[in-house]
């Protein structure tokens, strides 16, 4: 069931911007000098802004921050579009506040790319004013899962922090030092937002493609169907070549997939990498290349050939406990994720028998 007066565009649609003139003012500033606002004068703990092109900005999530995933501010030319915008309001005002500094144009389109809760919720603070935007499926998800999982992290959220910030304290090791910063973070994202939350419900949703024209460029959104959950997205800027990917991409982080179909995302990960693209920004991670699909793609192989091991060998899931992270994936992040995506691959290969 869509909500009332939900916009609803299936296969390809087409926004196409209107006609607006601009009226160039020019300032006489007697005292001061010019200052030329860049990316590095835009602060916040909860992210660093990278410049891939000009008018295109990649939000990097800051370990220990509040942002989680990563976001992009793209000048589309008379409008601006936010993609991902965060997992708390905190971190999304600091994202706003970034593009209304960069480009002086109205923020008009927010992207969620799937259903998951740090990709959604900094949605809150654009509205009204922007439209957001999803999948249908994705929509219907946030609808179905959100009023749930805020009501359950109320409980939860505040316990866990606790016990994550006392292994924090104990722990010696710098590394785990480091992804225990990331949790703490996360839990404390979701602890101390949980009370302003206000779930915004994409009010455009589309199937398949929908393409976005502005003065400066295009943007072709792009629904990928069981991947890394029902329904994903990925923005894509042809003519920058560059393609920001949700959380079909993860780079020196271990995917969540858990909430999907790997042998269906392994054939989407192939489709993408085909594309005429260059620049890869994943929901996880530094800004990467087509290098950096191949090691995911190879890494879900991987998780795949292991489970398929362990069902010939008759183990039990309680045996995938004793296993240590593979050599090639001991240094990344989200690392409690390596025996999740095991016993899931697992137990989807016993269902199959």
């Amino acid at each position: 069931m869509k909500s009332p007066g939900l916009l609803n565009h299936k296969i390809i649609q087409k926004i196409k911007p209107g006609v607006v003139s601009f009226v160039c003012i020019c300032a006489l500033i007697l005292l001061f000098p010019v200052c030329i606002v860049n990316a590095q004068t835009i602060d916040s703990k909860h992210f660093r802004l990278e410049k891939l092109a000009e008018g295109v900005y990649a939000a990097i999530h800051i370990n220990g921050g509040y942002a989680i995933c990563n976001a992009g501010i793209i000048n589309l030319g008379e409008k601006t579009l936010i993609f991902d915008p965060f997992i708390t309001p905190e971190a999304a005002l600091d994202l706003r506040t970034a593009a209304e500094t960069l480009f002086d144009n109205p923020i008009t389109f927010v992207v969620n790319s799937h259903f998951h809760n740090d990709h959604i919720r900094g949605s809150q603070v654009f509205v009204p004013g922007a439209s957001i935007i999803s999948t249908t499926t994705t929509q219907e998800y946030i609808v179905k899962h959100e009023p749930e999982s805020i009501a359950d992290e109320k409980e939860y959220a505040p316990k866990r922090l606790a016990q994550l910030k006392a292994e924090l304290q104990a722990e010696k090791d710098s590394v785990k030092r480091i992804e225990l910063v990331m949790w703490v973070g996360y839990f404390e994202a979701l602890a101390t937002s949980n009370s302003e939350l206000k779930t915004a419900i994409p009010d455009i949703t589309f199937e398949d493609k929908l393409i976005l024209y502005g003065k400066e460029r295009t943007a072709e959104l792009i629904e990928f169907q069981k991947g890394h959950t029902e329904s994903d997205l990925i923005l894509f800027l042809p003519k920058e070549k560059i393609i920001f990917m949700g959380d079909l991409l993860f780079i020196n982080n271990h995917p969540w997939l858990a909430d999907g179909y790997p042998e269906n995302l392994i054939t989407t990960l192939n489709n993408i990498q085909q594309m005429d693209a260059d620049t890869f920004i994943p929901g996880h991670g530094r800004v990467g290349s087509k290098d950096d699909i191949v090691t995911i793609t190879d890494y879900i192989e991987m998780i795949k050939l292991k489970a398929l091991n362990l069902v010939n060998e008759g183990k039990s899931a309680e045996d995938i406990d004793e296993l240590k992270i593979p050599e090639d994936y001991g240094d990344w992040l989200l690392s409690n994720f390596y025996k999740m995506n095991l016993k899931f691959m697992y137990e989807s290969l016993q269902e199959k028998d």
